[in-house]
C-alpha cells in the first residue's frame, strides 16, 4: 500500500514538473501579417499560426487599444466649444465623418501578396457560402491589401439575403443568386426581371424565364444590374372555407378552385338534425369587412341633409349582412345540391344555426320575450302569446316584422305566415311635449294666415 502512494506522489510531482516547463499561451509561436487599405486599423498584426484571413480582417476593423485592456473605457474627451456651435451639422459631430466600411469595404477582392506571387480572394463567399478556399490560412510576411467596393449589382424579391452585392468581373446570374443564399420556395422563376442600365443613364428591362430556360443561369451581368425575382402569387393558393354552427365538422377547410358549396357540405360531413336551413347564412368575410364607403359618407350627415332614398338605402345596410349570398338552403338540400348551388369564393364562410323553432316578441308586449313556433299562425297570435299590448304605451298600427332569412322590415297583414327565427316589433307611442305641439301649430296657423291674406289682396288689386 505504502508503495502505490509512493508511486502516486511521484507521477504527480513529474506532471507538475512538466506543467511548470510548459511555455504561456502567451508564448506560443506567433507570425506577422499586414493589412492595407479600407479597413479602419491598417497596420501589422501579430497572429496565431491557425488563423485565417477571416480572422485577421476581424482584428483590422477592432481598435487594438481596446483590444489589449477592454476591461477599460477609453476616456471620451471633451470636444471643442467652437465645434459644438458650429452652425453646419455635419461639422458638428467627427463621427459624422466615419466611413461606411460595411457597405463600401470590398470583401470580395482582397488581394494577398506572399513573396513574388498575388492572388485575389472573396472572403464573401467563405462568409455566405462557406467556400474555405477562399479564407487563406495566414502565413509569417503575408500582405493583404482591403480596398474599396468600385461597383454593386442589387437583387430583390423572393431570396433569402436581398440588397446590394459588390460586383465582380464575370459575375453570372447563379453567382448572385448564390451570393444571396438561394430564392424562396414561392420565386416565379419564369419571369426575373434584370433591369440594366447603360452609360449614357438609359435603361432596358430583361426578361428572363429560367422554368423554360435553365441555361440563363449562366448569364452574365453588368455593373449596376438590378434583379427582381417576383413572388408567385398562385404559390399554395389554395381556398380558404369556414364552416361553423350545425355541421357534423366545423372550422376550417382548404378547397379546390372549382368546388362548391355542395362540395364542402359533403366534405364536413352533412349537417346535424337540429341545422335550421332557413336561416342559414353564406357571406364572403373580405366582402363583409370591405367599408362602405357611401354608407361612411351618409353616416356624417345629418337627418335633414338626407334625401328620403338616401335614409331609406342607410337602414337598408344596418339591417342586412354584408357580403351575404342569396342562397336558399332548403331547396340545396332537397335537390341533393343540384339547384341553389354555388361556387366557392376564397374566404367564404357558412353558418347554419340551431332549430329553436320561436318567433321573438319584442318591444310593448307584456311579456315580451321567445314564443314557441306554431305552424300557420300570424304576428297576432305571437303578440298574444306575449300578453297583448302593455298598457297606453304601445303603437298596434306600426307593428313590424323581422323576416330572420333576410333582415327585411315588413309591414304584416293578417294573412303572413310567421316562420321560426321571425321577429315581432311593437314600437312605443313617440312622446311628444305640449308646448312643442303649441308651437307647431302656431307655426302653422301663422303661415296659413300670411298666404290667405296675400291672396285677398291680390283679389283686391
Amino acid at each position: 500500500m505504502k508503495t502505490k502512494l509512493l508511486c502516486l506522489l511521484l507521477l504527480s510531482l513529474v506532471f507538475c514538473l512538466a506543467a511548470l516547463e510548459m511555455p504561456p499561451v502567451s508564448a506560443a509561436p506567433q507570425i506577422s501579417v499586414s493589412i492595407t487599405g479600407y479597413v479602419k486599423y491598417p497596420g501589422t498584426y501579430y497572429m496565431l499560426p491557425t488563423d485565417r484571413l477571416s480572422n485577421l480582417m476581424e482584428r483590422a476593423m477592432q481598435d487594438p487599444k481596446a483590444a489589449l485592456s477592454p476591461e477599460k473605457e477609453m476616456p471620451l474627451l471633451e470636444p471643442d466649444l467652437h465645434q459644438r456651435l458650429n452652425p453646419i451639422p455635419s461639422l458638428r459631430h467627427p463621427e459624422a465623418k466615419l466611413q461606411n466600411y460595411e457597405k463600401y469595404q470590398s470583401l470580395r477582392q482582397i488581394m494577398l501578396k506572399r513573396g513574388q506571387s498575388e492572388e485575389m480572394y472573396d472572403l464573401l463567399r467563405f462568409y455566405r457560402l462557406g467556400e474555405l478556399e477562399e479564407n487563406p490560412a495566414l502565413k509569417d510576411g503575408d500582405i493583404f491589401h482591403a480596398g474599396i467596393v468600385e461597383s454593386f449589382v442589387s437583387i430583390e424579391g423572393a431570396v433569402a439575403f436581398t440588397g446590394e452585392i459588390e460586383y465582380c468581373e464575370e459575375d453570372t446570374l447563379e453567382d448572385l443568386l448564390r451570393l444571396a443564399q438561394g430564392t424562396l420556395p414561392e420565386a416565379n422563376l419564369s419571369s426575373i426581371r434584370i433591369m440594366r442600365y447603360h452609360e449614357d443613364n438609359s435603361a432596358e428591362q430583361i426578361q428572363i424565364n429560367l422554368s423554360a430556360q435553365p441555361r440563363l443561369y449562366f448569364s452574365s451581368l453588368q455593373p449596376r444590374d438590378r434583379i427582381m425575382i417576383p413572388f408567385d402569387a398562385r404559390y399554395r393558393s389554395k381556398k380558404t372555407v369556414t364552416l361553423s354552427g350545425e355541421f357534423k365538422s366545423t372550422g376550417e377547410f382548404q378547397v379546390e378552385e372549382d368546388a362548391t358549396l355542395w362540395d364542402i357540405i359533403l366534405q364536413a360531413g352533412g349537417i346535424t338534425e337540429n341545422a335550421d336551413l332557413a336561416n342559414a347564412v353564406h357571406l364572403n368575410q373580405d366582402y363583409n369587412a370591405e367599408p362602405n364607403a357611401e354608407f361612411e359618407r351618409l353616416k356624417l350627415r345629418s337627418m335633414h341633409e338626407l334625401t328620403p332614398l338616401e335614409y331609406s338605402y342607410m337602414r337598408t345596410i344596418m339591417r342586412q349582412i354584408k357580403g351575404r349570398y342569396s342562397v336558399d338552403f332548403i331547396q340545396l338540400f332537397e335537390s341533393q345540391g343540384k339547384e341553389s348551388n354555388r361556387k366557392l369564393n376564397n374566404h367564404d364562410h357558412i353558418y347554419i344555426p340551431e332549430k329553436l323553432d320561436v318567433v321573438w316578441v319584442s318591444g310593448q308586449v307584456r311579456k315580451p320575450g321567445l314564443v314557441a313556433y306554431k305552424a300557420g299562425e300570424n304576428w297576432k297570435y305571437y303578440i298574444e302569446q306575449a300578453g297583448g299590448y302593455s298598457a297606453n304605451n304601445a303603437l298596434s298600427r306600426g307593428v313590424r316584422v323581422l323576416r330572420s332569412n333576410g333582415g327585411n322590415w315588413v309591414k304584416p297583414s293578417g294573412k303572413q305566415v310567421l316562420m321560426p327565427g321571425d321577429i315581432v316589433f311593437v314600437p312605443d307611442k313617440i312622446d311628444r311635449h305640449f308646448w312643442t305641439d303649441v308651437k307647431d301649430i302656431v307655426t302653422v296657423a301663422a303661415s296659413a294666415i300670411t298666404i290667405l291674406i296675400g291672396v285677398q289682396n291680390l283679389r283686391n288689386k
